[in-house]
């Protein structure tokens, strides 16, 4: 019975200020915990920049993967904004960052997941060992998001995931914002209204960010793990 582990890093982190460092550190734990009720996962912020998840259901792996990924790259430089977080849009807080685009390695492992602790990284199984492993070897190459799985669709899902990581390095952070809240489940017209910008606007960047491309994936992704029975480990 396959589950999934993310283990993943916020890339050049050293480069942002200890405050900023600081807020984006509360940002993604906020997103994680939100996440942890919609889907089901355990997840665990530690070292200041790095995080790992564990998915009890490996088919909804790589839409986690990709919401944590474009809600991280949809954190401007200048602004940050929790839209992605079902919140109400005039609850939108902000904090200074570095010009640069906020971005994170991720590895995905999929397998069998043998030990589960209370904290992860106490944890161990074949899931946990791929991902981990996966890291490693993701820090001495330019690819952001990889996977390693324990089965006959790994060939597949390595080369699949190699022309993902061309087309999510070329998404700017108002691209990523929207393909965050359609990987939610948001259609154009509520992503425009939470926004308040033009559905058009909204189109525009939804293709300029490949969604048809990303989605296609993660319904192969889906259908390929729909067998998978799902384990409950709250």
């Amino acid at each position: 019975m396959n589950q999934a582990v993310i283990t993943g890093d916020v890339i050049h982190s050293t480069s942002l200020s200890v405050d900023e460092r600081i807020a984006l550190s509360k940002h993604i734990q906020t997103a994680l915990k939100i996440w942890e009720k919609d889907f089901v996962i355990k997840s665990e912020f530690f070292q200041g920049d790095s995080f790992q998840c564990y998915i009890g259901n490996a088919q909804s792996a790589l839409k986690v993967a990709l919401i944590l990924k474009t809600y991280i790259r949809s954190l401007n430089p200048t602004n940050i904004f929790d839209v992605s977080l079902r919140q109400e849009p005039d609850k939108k807080k902000g904090i200074l960052f570095s010009n640069t685009i906020i971005d994170a390695r991720m590895a995905i492992g999929i397998g069998a997941s043998e030990h589960i602790e209370k904290k992860l990284a106490n944890s161990h199984g074949i899931a946990f060992t791929l991902s981990g492993h996966l890291l490693d070897d993701m820090k001495n190459t330019k690819q952001k998001i990889a996977i390693a799985t324990n089965d006959e669709f790994n060939d597949e899902l390595v080369t699949a995931f190699i022309l993902l990581d061309a087309l999510l390095s070329k998404t700017t952070a108002l691209q990523c914002q929207v393909l965050n809240l359609k990987l939610l489940g948001y259609n154009e017209t509520a992503i425009a209204r939470q926004l308040k910008i033009l559905q058009s606007a909204i189109n525009q960047r939804s293709q300029a960010g490949n969604w048809n491309a990303i989605n296609a994936l993660v319904k192969r992704f889906e259908t390929i793990y729909d067998h998978e029975q799902f384990v409950n480990f709250l």
